[in-house]
């Protein structure tokens, strides 16, 4: 049954792949993990059709692949976008697909050792795969962009610092960093037409541990007007505690085709 039952699955498997690397293109751009996945996948199905014992190899562990990064998926779909059921859908359907011929191959080749086989290793092995993705969230580092824009008042020594994706998803800080005031008043825009300096694609770093923001810092910016990339000798780190609004946009990004 393994024999026809593989193969079959795995052209499944690098069929959805496929729709997964041309949806992101279409949608995201082009994303790595995924496509790797899905060409390695490939050549595992034209291994099992010329030689099943070094295909089954190879797809033995292209599942374990399959398998680690989207279980990092499915982390991030329950930290961060635990509602998007069509999501849910498209990462699970790997998932299973992979833990199925990851079984059976492991089968096929204890068969062909002539040796018993459990299904303690490949579910010890599948438990492991899991917790790896989920744990790597312990510790997220990821570079965020922003349109920021600086509030600073001679008379005063706290300013205000305004962080935008879009004008309904902002969140705001105060400091009274004179050195990033310095560089700011330096490389910043002015606009007439609207109060603060204006820093376009600013870059900050953000560290979080699950749901929890560790640490955030600016790295640096690029002024528009004049194309120059704009970088702090030393990135100012954001008061964790003092970060108000939709903190949600410093979420790490997690497309669908990474």
């Amino acid at each position: 049954m393994t024999k026809y039952f593989i193969p079959i699955l795995t052209f499944i498997l690098f069929l959805f792949g496929f729709l997964i690397f041309f949806s992101s293109i279409l949608y995201w751009g082009i994303g790595t993990y995924t496509a790797i996945l899905t060409f390695s996948t490939l050549i595992g199905f034209i291994a099992l059709l010329a030689k099943r014992t070094a295909g089954l190899t190879v797809m033995f562990f292209v599942c374990s692949g399959w398998l680690l990064r989207y279980f990092e998926h499915a982390g991030f779909l329950t930290l961060y976008d635990s509602q998007n059921l069509g999501r849910w859908v498209i990462v699970m359907i790997p998932i299973l697909l992979s833990t199925i011929i990851l079984t059976l191959t492991y089968k096929a080749r204890q068969d062909i050792k002539e040796k018993p086989f459990s299904l303690k290793f490949p579910t010890l092995l599948i438990i492991g795969i899991a917790a790896i993705g989920l744990l790597s969230f312990v510790r997220k580092p990821h570079t965020n962009e922003f349109n920021c824009w600086y509030y600073i008042d001679n008379d005063k020594q706290d300013y205000k610092i305004t962080f935008a994706i879009t004008p309904d998803h902002i969140f705001e800080t105060t400091t009274d960093s004179k050195e990033l005031k310095e560089f700011v008043l330096k490389y910043g825009i002015r606009d007439e037409f609207r109060p603060g300096i204006y820093c376009p694609e600013t870059k900050v770093r953000v560290v979080k541990r699950f749901n929890k923001i560790i640490s955030a810092k600016i790295l640096g910016f690029r002024n528009s007007t004049t194309d120059y990339e704009a970088t702090l000798d030393e990135p100012f780190e954001i008061d964790v505690n003092e970060i108000y609004g939709d903190k949600g946009i410093l979420e790490p990004q997690f497309r669908l085709g990474d």
